[in-house]
């Protein structure tokens, strides 16, 4: 038995079908959809979004938020309802103390975070358990948006949070030197 043609015929079947390998463009925030079937009324998911009125730098908290919808839609299958206010428990609140009025009535301690820090607290407003994502900056306020989608993600529990976090560094990084084929560029 000739095996070429076979070996042929195999080779035409696998350069013919498409690549499903990753591009690596979505980085770390693949926001797979393995939680899809349970939805938003799964545990620690938002019932609702809540927005600041005002930004001090409305393209980064534009920014986190359009993440925050985009991360919490592929992980759920649902949308999740923006509002102003808290109406019913599960809400979560994000903002800073200057653009949100209700941040700045929860009298947070977030000046000792820097302007990259962040605060993540399990917290009743007007009788609603929330989870707030607050900081002194918008960009603060982002970084704590990734670590929420980050628990999300990873199954953490989203219930009696109290995350403080503010870099070590003064410059964050993120080192794109390595490619997808296994080569590693330097300089």
């Amino acid at each position: 038995m000739n095996p070429r043609p076979l070996l042929a015929a195999l080779a035409a079947l696998i350069f013919s079908c498409p690549s499903l390998a990753e591009d690596g463009y979505d980085l770390w925030l693949k926001y797979r959809g393995e939680n899809a079937t349970v939805g938003a009324a799964a545990p620690g998911i938002p019932s609702e979004i809540v927005l600041p009125g005002e930004t001090t730098g409305p393209e980064v908290l534009d920014t986190a938020r359009g993440e925050l919808m985009r991360g919490l839609v592929r992980v759920t299958g649902n949308e999740i309802p923006e509002v102003r206010e808290p109406t019913r428990d599960g809400a979560l609140v994000i903002g800073t103390p200057q653009g949100s009025r209700v941040v700045a009535s929860l009298s947070l301690p977030l000046e000792a975070l820097g302007p990259e820090g962040y605060l993540i607290r399990s917290i009743a407003i007007d009788g609603k358990k929330s989870t707030v994502i607050a900081a002194k900056t918008d960009v603060g306020v982002l970084y704590g948006v990734f670590h929420f989608l980050r628990m999300v993600q990873t199954h953490q529990p989203q219930t009696n949070l109290d995350i403080a976090s503010q870099p070590r560094t003064k410059v964050r990084l993120l080192n794109h030197w390595d490619n997808l084929d296994q080569h590693v560029e330097r300089g």
